[in-house]
């Protein structure tokens, strides 16, 4: 029977079978699903007929809603069957196809269950519909829900569990509904969406790459509908039923599978990352970093912006979300640090490394570090130097984690040291960086050698790697961190020393009894001083001497033996931890303790791979490393000499190699720790013979090192080596081999190690040297030649050089240090050469020679003086100082830097430090602040000494250590040095240049706040006491060397008392001042019968200091005012120190402060100026200070030529002679300028515009009793043309401010019964209202002549200038009727229009003999308002004090004024100038004819009115 008849048996057989049971009607379908498979696909037409009863009775309603899973599985395979058969056509109607499709999509519901029954069936049935597009049909149906129940099925039940053929078939339908699909429903593409997003909880993995997967295959279809859902999204349309789906998160997914999608929303992200909310802008930063993030995803084209942005937000304002980009950052380095973001993210970050927010620069260094220990080569070097830095980061926390993340990126370098693409020299700086940490006190010692010790290497790194690793770093050493390194060697050293007297103590009896109580708690004092809490440490002692374990204790003796190694180290501190357990409370104490006290930085291990590093360098010519060999190996047996025991054959062998660098290096070990390994090296001759070869033959190095040597092997024998090769040294002098300077050095040690051996030929070696070399002029014959260059010194200079060395050597003894009579001839010696610059002045050299000498014989009295200070004679002393203004700049830098570097190791005395004073003759040399910086620091010194004897209470308090007696050397150098003045002749002021400058520094240090920090209460004013005291001292002393200088002395303490007063703001009564003990050298005290004189002396002060201080203060004072104009400095920047963005309150406050810092700089006036502006006016108070600020450049631009002009006219003056500027008495428009005004006038007016006092002149007005109606209205900043800036009258006196000046104006308008003024900040537009005053009494006029006609013309008048306090006489020259004003030409020539009817004036009797005298052209005196404050002396003033000269105005410029004046109006009775100003303005056209010729010319651009 065919298939066809089964099928249509069998359709006859389900056309009369019941639903139930299930069982049978299953099994007809089982067989009806298996003969519908055997049909092919659109069989002919009699088959179909065949088959049609089948086909019909399985879509019976019964059958259809059958509720046993098995019959619908049944079923839903003959459906699928059916539609494959009778494809294309459809085999029902639709609503049975409908039913048909809800039947096979209820079956995928099955496909979880792997193990099912019918999982094939199930499986088969999905196959089919993917296969044969039965899907399709669902879409001509309109079954919108079905599917979307289909596509959320799939996204439920598909699992990891599911071969992928299923994944596929699921892929296929979905992507082939979209496909087919003419509109895409809301509802289908929420389900889909639904399943995207890391975060999302419900949502597999598999359903959320399946989701991804179809959205790629399908994008093109998406795209619209996409972007309108994320649009809607973003807009936060309520419309749309996207409530439960994250739009962050789909964006997520979209830009892996579909990313043109998202270029839509490029615009809505960006606005996120600038929203006001904080979480809004956290949420876009981070979904945009999780996407940038993305490992094999390179950054779209269309987000390059968004990329921008994301970086920008490094500076956002919130913390978190700028810490949250950092981590984002890290990310996409690590993911690929090769991509084209990399090297503009690496300077984004770095940025960051001065954020104000600890945590920020925090995670800036976790970020960099990460990427570097991920990837070594990721992270340009020089920016992770650029992380290092942040070591020195004002946050401990940030110094100590930026430590710890340079040792892991070290260790990384370590353990990928095969990596071809990373060089050597790359890292092998961080252990410097790390070693130089111990000079910052908020490290802990014990910290750094903890990762030293464990964290530069892993425990198990091989020693030879580790040995090779730290002699390259060590050729990155500089002095600093090669002395670090010694320093934590010389820590570990005692520690480990009082470690083992301990143990020792503890092994000799356990029993406690007294004696033995007090010596452990010593040795625990003594280990606790060696941590950073000693109390904490020395408890934590006490308590681990209470514990029993005899395990503990022999651990710890283990690891004090030098023999253990590395790995047996760190096994033993292992063990010693466990034994003692976490939760000890000793745990963390007892780990430090045993780390420091163990080998585990270096141990014999160590010592024998360096050596044998350095002969394996030796033989590939590496000097560079074979130097680091050399370096290390000393410093390890300078601290650790027993790690060199059992070493000695391979140290003989380097010894005997013939190479230069390795015989010094091992002559060096052996002069360290020769006195340890000496029975072990006297079992051999040679190493004897090889250092003596070494002193005869070797260089001055070798031969230092290898006489120091010989020394420590032969101490047992009673230096019997060292004897012989003395008798040779001194037999071979006369010889005179080439090898006299190496001869020469190994004289000069031996007299230091052993001065009976070299007394036994002193004499005969010490006239060698004076007779043979220093007074020996040169063979060569070259003397005569011109040698400019610093390093073309012959070698008879040299052996001159070695020869002084030698004879200091001889009276430095190392022991038994007496005083020498030699020391009185080699004084001599060093005299004569620091004069001459040789031995003699007959001697022949030449000038470079003798700079060398020189500076040898300077350095030779330092050497000597920290031995023998009391043996240097006075004159010597002196000469020795002023090397430091020799005239090779080679000599003086290097002679300065030796006495810096004595005093700092306090091996000089301070008073040394006048050498820096004596090299600066002025403020201004290029050194200055360098000399500022090093007397800081000799004065630190000092000061830790004068506190240190303050705080032990001791009764010998020496004044000699204290920072302030160092003046009382400095005054008698100043008295004595060449380029003192003669004080009686003291009318050139600038001679006195050098002596004020070096007072005013070295008491700026002692006293001014850039100084000593005075931290103690009341420890300034103490310092200032002591200053006085010894100034008081000096004058009631005179000079021991020349007592025609005491009056020098005494002028110069004057001068000293005065600047002291000056920098000292504290009242301190100066009475209070006792008498000190002066050098007795250099001061003895007066006589008995001259203790009348010397109290008047100690009176009397000297006539000029006051005129030195006043006219150097001036120029100090306008060297500041031009140091705070720069040319081309901004008033506000836009970023603040850690480039973040100002915000506007705050540049509202640094403009009010800067204000009120200016108006604290100016004098006081009596009434006092009263900010009353309004907060909010923000533009006004911008406006005001930029006008201030360019005042200020165009003041100091146009004062800078003439200061040259003012200093030699006022050098060439006798006596000296202070002159005050003009004073100014009025402003008005109605008087016009002089007649006299010029280009060199309008400059002068320029620099008399008071930039301080800008700000109030915008703000200031007078309140008289009269109206408002009678005010009168102008415009802060009217039109270039219709305002004119008249020239006031002022006074020649006593040097006074215009500050000052206005201060006196309006005290006596106050007390005559004025108004209170008062001020107010202008509107935004600039203009600014004024009252007219009061009629001030004092001021009235005081004539009954009647002023209204023209019958003064011709007559002489006086007319009075408030400010001046006097009259001046001129002629009345016109008369103008229509305005009733006068036209007054003064004697001088200057021109002034008035109404007489408001003037103080009185007519001149014909016998009256003029007041008024010609003026003085002052124009090299007016520089500008900081010299005018400065210099105030009333005694200077010229008796027959004259009307100053009027200033006109500066020319006419464009736009806003540069600066304005702030001019001060005459006051006058009845009507103010102001008023007068206002007439002048209305009636401009008829005033015309008043006009000079050079009006124009005197045109600016804006006033201030005041009144």
């Amino acid at each position: 029977m065919g298939v066809a008849e089964q099928l249509k048996e069998l359709g006859e057989k389900l056309e009369a079978a019941p639903p139930d049971p299930a069982d049978a009607l299953a099994k007809l379908l089982e067989q009806g699903a298996e003969c519908l498979h055997g049909v092919e696909q659109s069989p002919g037409s009699s088959v179909m007929e065949t088959i049609q009863p089948c086909l019909k009775a399985v879509a019976r309603d019964e059958f259809l809603k059958h509720h046993d899973e098995d019959v619908k599985v049944l079923l839903a395979t003959c459906f699928c069957e059916i539609t494959r058969i009778t494809a294309p056509e459809a085999p029902y109607s639709d609503d049975v196809l409908r039913d048909m499709f809800h039947l096979i999509v209820g079956t995928f519901s099955g496909l979880n269950d792997v193990n099912g029954q019918s999982f094939g069936r199930r499986v088969a049935i999905l196959e089919t519909v993917a296969r044969y597009r039965a899907c399709v049909v669902m879409l001509d149906l309109e079954c919108n829900d079905l599917i979307a129940d289909m596509f959320r099925s799939f996204l439920e039940i598909i699992s990891d569990n599911h071969v992928p053929n299923i994944v596929n078939s699921m892929q296929s339908i979905m992507a082939l509904i979209i496909d087919e699909s003419e509109d895409i429903e809301e509802s289908l593409l929420h389900v889909l969406l639904s399943a995207l997003g890391r975060k999302k909880t419900g949502v597999s993995m598999p359903a959320r790459k399946l989701a991804c997967h179809v959205i790629e295959h399908s994008a093109g279809k998406l795209e619209p509908y996409l972007r309108k859902f994320l649009t809607s999204s973003l807009e936060g349309d309520g419309s749309s039923a996207n409530g439960t789906i994250d739009h962050h998160e789909v964006m997520f997914d979209l830009y892996q599978c579909a990313p043109k999608v998202l270029k839509v929303v490029v615009p809505y992200i960006t606005g996120e990352l600038l929203a006001d909310q904080v979480e809004t802008r956290s949420k876009a930063v981070e979904v945009l970093g999780e996407l940038f993030s993305l490992p094999g995803i390179p950054i779209l084209e269309s987000f390059k912006s968004l990329f921008d942005e994301f970086l920008k937000r490094l500076t956002d304002r919130a913390v978190e979300i700028r810490v949250s980009v950092i981590e984002h950052l890290k990310k996409c380095l690590m993911s690929n640090h090769s991509r084209p973001e990399a090297p503009e993210i690496i300077k984004a970050l770095c940025d960051r490394l001065l954020d104000y927010e600890e945590n920020v620069r925090k995670q800036v260094v976790a970020a960099v570090c990460d990427v570097a220990c991920h990837s070594l080569g990721a992270v340009p070097v020089e920016t992770i130097k650029q992380v290092a830095e942040r070591v020195r980061d004002k946050s401990v926390s940030v110094k100590c984690y930026t430590m710890e993340r340079l040792a892991d990126i070290y260790k990384f370098y370590c353990l990928s040291g095969s990596d071809s693409s990373v060089n050597s020299d790359d890292f092998e700086w961080i252990p410097g960086k790390i070693l130089r940490c111990l000079y910052d006190k908020d490290f802990r010692p014990e910290s750094i050698e903890s990762i030293l010790c464990g964290s530069l290497f892993p425990p198990e790194f091989p020693t030879k790697e580790r040995v090779k690793h730290w002699v390259t770093a060590a050729t990155h050493f500089d002095k600093v961190e090669m002395k670090a390194l010694e320093q934590i060697f010389l820590q570990k050293q005692r520690l480990q020393q009082e470690m083992l007297k301990y143990m020792s103590l503890r092994q000799i009896s356990q029993e406690d009894t007294p004696d033995m109580k007090k010596k452990i708690l010593g040795c625990f004092r003594s280990m606790s001083r060696l941590f950073s809490d000693p109390t904490k440490s020395e408890e934590y002692l006490n308590m681990l001497h209470q514990i029993k374990d005899a395990n503990i204790w022999n651990i710890l003796t283990s690891l004090l033996d030098c023999s253990t190694t590395f790995t047996k180290a760190w096994s033993l501190q292992v063990d010693l931890l466990t034994t003692l357990g976490e939760k000890h409370a000793l745990h963390d104490f007892v780990s430090t303790l045993s780390m420091r006290c163990s080998y585990l930085l270096v141990n014999k291990e160590y010592v024998k791979e360096i050596l044998s590093e350095a002969s394996d360098q030796k033989s590939t010519g590496n000097t560079k490393l074979m130097s680091s060999c050399m370096d290390l190996l000393t410093a390890v047996s300078s601290f650790f000499p027993s790690l060199l025991s059992g070493l000695e054959e391979d140290i003989i062998e380097l010894l005997k190699e013939d190479n230069e660098i390795l015989k010094e290096g091992i002559a060096h070990v052996l002069s360290k720790a020769g006195g340890n390994i000496r029975e072990q090296l006297a079992s051999s001759s040679s190493i004897t013979l090889l250092l003596e070869r070494l002193c005869l033959e070797g260089t001055r190095k070798q031969a230092k090192y290898s006489v120091h040597a010989l020394a420590a092997i032969t101490k047992d024998d009673g230096l019997m080596s060292l004897s012989v090769l003395y008798k040779r040294l001194v037999d071979l002098l006369e010889e005179k081999k080439v090898h006299l300077p190496s001869i020469l050095q190994s004289l000069g040690c031996i007299a230091q190690i052993a001065m009976p051996i070299f007394e036994t030929r002193g004499e005969e070696i010490i006239n060698f040297i004076t007779e043979k070399i220093l007074d020996c002029n040169d063979d060569s014959g070259d003397v005569s030649a011109h040698k400019s260059e610093w390093s073309e010194s012959t070698q008879s200079c040299s052996l001159k050089i070695y020869g002084i060395k030698t004879l200091v050597k001889s009276c430095l003894p190392c022991k038994d240090a007496q005083a020498h009579p030699r020391i009185e001839k080699l004084m001599g010696i060093l005299k004569n050469i620091l004069t001459y610059g040789d031995i003699s002045s007959n001697m022949i050299s030449s000038t470079i020679d003798k700079a060398h000498l020189r500076l040898a014989a300077a350095k030779a009295v330092l050497r000597l003086s920290r031995q023998w200070d009391h043996k240097v004679p006075v004159d010597v002393f002196y000469l020795t100082l002023r090397i430091s203004q020799d005239d090779v700049p080679q000599v003086r830098k290097l002679f300065l830097s030796k006495v810096h570097q004595y005093i700092k190791e306090r091996a000089l005395d301070a008073k040394y430090a006048c050498a820096f004073l004596l090299s600066m003759d002025d403020y201004r040399v290029p050194q200055y602040e360098e000399f500022k910086h090093n007397l800081i620091e000799v004065a630190q010194i000092c000061q830790q000494v004068k506190m240190r004897q303050l705080s032990v209470q001791a009764e010998t308090n020496v004044l000699t250590a204290y920072p302030e007696y160092m003046i009382s050397y400095l005054v008698h150098v100043l008295s004595h040095d060449p380029s003192c003045p003669n004080i009686e002749e003291y009318e050139d002021v600038e001679a006195f240049g050098p002596i004020y400058w070096r007072l005013h520094l070295i008491l700026l240090i002692l006293l001014g706040e850039e100084g000593l920090q005075h931290s103690v209460p009341g420890m300034k004013k103490e310092s200032f006491t002591t200053i006085v005291s010894i100034f008081k001292s000096i004058k009631c002393s005179q000079d021991v060397v020349d007592v025609n200088k005491t009056k020098t002395l005494h002028a110069i303490c004057d001068l000293g008392i005065l600047i002291g007063k000056k920098l000292c703001q504290e009242q301190i009564n100066i009475s209070e001042a006792q008498t000190v003990p002066l050098p007795a050298q250099l001061y003895a005290p007066v006589q008995k019968d001259q203790n009348e004189n010397s109290m008047a002396s100690d009176e009397q002060m000297w006539p000029g200091c006051e005129n030195v201080l006043a006219h150097f203060e001036a120029l100090m004072t306008a060297k500041s005012a031009e140091v705070e104009s720069p040319k081309d400095k901004m008033l506000i920047d836009e970023t603040d120190e850690f480039g973040n963005e100002v915000p506007l309150g705050k540049i509202v406050k640094i403009l009010k402060s800067q204000g009120a810092k200016k108006a604290g700089r100016k004098q006081k006036t009596a009434s006092g100026s009263v900010y009353m502006g309004k907060d909010d006016d923000v533009l006004g108070l911008v406006r005001e200070i930029n006008l201030d600020n360019q005042g200020n450049l165009r003041e100091s631009e146009k004062s800078k030529p003439k200061k040259r002009r003012m200093d030699t006219k006022e050098s060439n003056e006798k006596p000296v002679n202070f002159l005050t500027p003009k004073r100014k008495r009025s402003v008005s428009k109605s008087r016009p300028h002089s007649v006299k005004g010029n280009k060199n006038s309008d400059e002068l007016l320029l620099q008399s515009v008071n930039p301080d006092e800008t700000i109030n002149s915008f703000e200031n007005k007078l309140e008289g009793g009269k109206s408002r109606d009678d005010s009168v209205d102008t415009e802060l900043v009217p039109s270039p043309t219709s305002i004119k800036t008249p020239v006031s009258k002022g006074k020649k006196g006593a040097k006074k401010s215009q500050a000052e000046v206005l201060s006196s104006s309006l005290k006596k308008s106050d007390e005559a019964g004025s108004s209170k003024r008062t001020v107010e900040l202008g509107s935004l537009n600039g203009s600014l209202k004024r009252q007219k005053p009061k009629l001030v009494s004092g001021l009235a006029k005081c004539t009954t002549h009647d002023t209204g006609s023209a019958d003064l013309i011709g007559k002489r008048i006086k007319v009075w200038w408030p400010l001046d306090k006097k009259f001046y006489e001129g002629v009345v020259e016109s008369y103008d009727t229509s305005k009733k004003r006068y036209t007054v030409l003064y004697d001088d020539g200057d021109i002034e229009v008035l109404n007489l009817s408001k003037e103080k004036w009185e007519i001149v009797a014909s016998d009256e003999v003029p007041v008024k005298g010609q003026k003085k052209d002052h124009s090299g005196r007016n520089q500008g308002r900081a010299l005018d404050k400065s210099i105030t002396s009333s005694k200077q003033t010229p008796p027959d004090q004259q009307k100053s000269k009027k200033r006109p105005s500066p020319p006419k410029t464009k736009g806003k004024p540069k600066g304005l004046p702030k001019n001060k109006r005459r006051k006058i009775g009845g009507k103010s100038s102001g008023d007068a100003a206002g007439d002048a303005n209305i009636d401009s056209d008829s005033s015309s004819s008043h006009a000079h010729s050079d009006s124009d010319e005197d045109k600016i651009s804006g006033t201030v009115i005041w009144g």
